[in-house]
């Protein structure tokens, strides 16, 4: 499977700041506020690639691409 290289970035973005995290001073309100930033602005990214993941199976399942068309209803 090949991944992008934003794939792979927002990976290692990921990474990077769950080890932020751990090591993070709490004290220091800069580290806080900016690692809270971080963590929202990869959280909207991952939303909306969920989103058009789903509606990317959404097309798949009614082109016919995916066998399982009668078992799911989106209601």
């Amino acid at each position: 499977m090949k991944m992008t290289p934003f794939t792979i970035f927002f990976r290692i973005s990921w990474l990077i700041t769950i080890i932020s995290i751990l090591f993070i001073d709490t004290n220091n309100s800069i580290m806080v506020y900016s690692i809270i930033c971080i963590l929202l602005i990869l959280t909207c990214i991952t939303v909306i690639r969920a989103l058009e993941s789903r509606n990317q199976w959404r097309r798949m399942i009614e082109d016919g691409d995916v066998e399982v068309k009668d078992k799911i209803s989106f209601d």
